[in-house]
């Protein structure tokens, strides 16, 4: 087998699989099984390590509340694919710039009624990003005044998913890809074990890169270990 690197194009991280399983063409593994599962593991690369990050934008419409689609890919159910949402801003033009505050749909019932015009908070939910107030047609006129950072499961084609996840996750969809091969053989206990490397990959990329914490002055301070005179 020719060398390979990354990133894996999706028949390279074929090629690994049936590497890994010890069957470089299809007989009891077929190629559409060995890539459905890549897929499949791709995809929950995602969801783990929110791994695919995204900025994309929003154009308002005057007295809608909640909004479904991106402006540029992924648009149509775009927002449906967003797993956590970072930050969303507000460009009023000019570059005015405002962060929104985020709050939960319930809360709305203690904001009280407002008066349509430029929005300061946004929720997520149901596979839709909120905007409150709801925008005038002054809002509307902007071009694209919502800018919405965030993490996303999608997946422009269904074949090349590996290939839009970070270089450095693709060999553990491969190992996963190898785990469900295992299972399929009944042989549980190479499965286990693969399937157990593929997790502990997860948690530990998701603790080291992306459960990322916020800078405080303290936590650089040098201690002070002055040893005071102590009276005789």
């Amino acid at each position: 087998m020719a060398a390979i690197s990354l990133p894996y194009s999706a028949a390279e991280a074929l090629a690994q699989v049936r590497a890994l399983i010890g069957e470089s063409s299809a007989a009891f593994w077929s190629d559409e099984d060995l890539n459905n599962w890549v897929i499949e593991g791709s995809v929950d690369i995602r969801t783990k390590t929110l791994c695919q990050e995204h900025k994309n934008t929003i154009a308002l419409v005057a007295n809608q509340l909640e909004y479904t689609a991106f402006e540029s890919v992924p648009t149509t159910g775009g927002i449906a694919q967003v797993i956590k949402v970072y930050s969303v801003i507000y460009d009023a033009g000019s570059n005015v710039y405002r962060g929104l505050n985020k709050i939960h749909p319930k809360q709305i019932n203690h904001l009280g009624e407002a008066t349509p015009g430029p929005p300061y908070y946004y929720w997520h939910f149901a596979g839709k990003i909120g905007l409150f107030p709801i925008p005038t047609a002054t809002e509307a006129a902007l071009t694209n005044p919502i800018i919405v950072y965030c993490s996303i499961m999608y997946i422009p084609t269904a074949a090349d998913a590996i290939v839009d996840i970070p270089d450095f996750y693709q060999p553990f969809a491969v190992t996963y890809a190898a785990a469900m091969a295992r299972f399929k053989e009944r042989k549980n206990v190479e499965g286990l074990a693969l399937y157990t490397k593929y997790i502990n990959s997860m948690n530990v990329h998701r603790a080291d890169i992306y459960d990322r914490m916020v800078d405080a002055k303290s936590d650089f301070q040098i201690p002070n270990r002055t040893v005071e005179a102590q009276p005789r």
